[in-house]
């Protein structure tokens, strides 16, 4: 368990190296600080705990900061009111666990990636013998829980053909299916399922398998040639140094 945890972390950490309606209102920015754009609920990433933000992209955001010599503010937008967010000028970095696509490099630009992430399962521990390889899992004939809309749910659509889908509006209320016996697996996106197994007894696992990869980086506006180099040079600086793989582990434990 705790090797295929290892090996789950080592594929997320890439070895190469409410703004216009909806987002916090924030003013002009004054010198000296970075507003970065993010989302307020998408935990282990980014998210608001007890007021503070906290998850990778914040300690990596404070980071870039600190190492401009620039404060950093967080603006918290609705995932589709980013890039107007960014294009606007209302802030000037995304940091909120975007994924690289085509349809995003066509308006802006980003940074080198830093992670890769994808759609998870989870099961309870107990089963982790049957749905030990992509196969199994995609074969799986019970019931499988997805958040109606999301990727999972797509996924699962198009690929899980002996499988019963189960649409549900939360991941939470799918994982609290779970752990009543009501489903057989939950297919979500691998972060957030390893930040709620966390957060459970030990009966639920995520399966040694990773689906739909894709490759998280930061986004900038096509102006912004010299922060986005910048970025690219401190995010190669802390691969080199251990300050990216330190910021990981402090939310993902189980890469030590």
């Amino acid at each position: 368990m705790r090797r295929f945890a290892r090996q789950l972390a080592a594929a997320w950490i890439l070895g190469g190296l409410m703004c216009a309606a909806g987002c916090a209102t924030v003013g002009s920015a004054p010198n000296g600080t970075l507003r970065i754009g993010t989302v307020a609920d998408a935990p282990p990433l980014a998210f608001r705990q007890d007021g503070r933000w906290r998850g990778v992209e914040v300690d990596l955001g404070r980071a870039l900061a600190e190492r401009l010599d620039m404060k950093a503010v967080f603006v918290a937008c609705p995932p589709n009111h980013l890039e107007d967010a960014l294009l606007d000028g209302k802030v000037d970095v995304l940091m909120a666990g975007l994924t690289l696509s085509e349809e995003r490099r066509v308006h802006m630009d980003f940074s080198v990636p830093y992670l890769v992430v994808g759609q998870g399962a989870l099961v309870r521990a107990a089963d982790l013998p049957r749905f030990n390889t992509p196969i199994k899992i995609r074969a799986v004939q019970g019931q499988v829980g997805v958040v109606a809309g999301a990727t999972g749910d797509r996924f699962v659509s198009r690929y899980f053909a002996q499988a019963s889908r189960v649409a549900f509006l939360t991941v939470a209320e799918a994982v609290a299916a779970l752990r009543q016996g009501e489903i057989d697996m939950v297919i979500h996106d691998a972060p957030a399922l390893w930040w709620l197994s966390l957060r459970q007894t030990p009966e639920l696992a995520v399966a040694p398998a990773l689906f739909a990869r894709e490759e998280v980086a930061w986004g900038f506006r096509r102006s912004s040639v010299a922060l986005r180099e910048s970025a690219n040079r401190a995010l190669a600086d802390w691969q080199q140094d251990g300050t990216l793989e330190a910021i990981l582990r402090r939310w993902i434990p189980f890469s030590k």
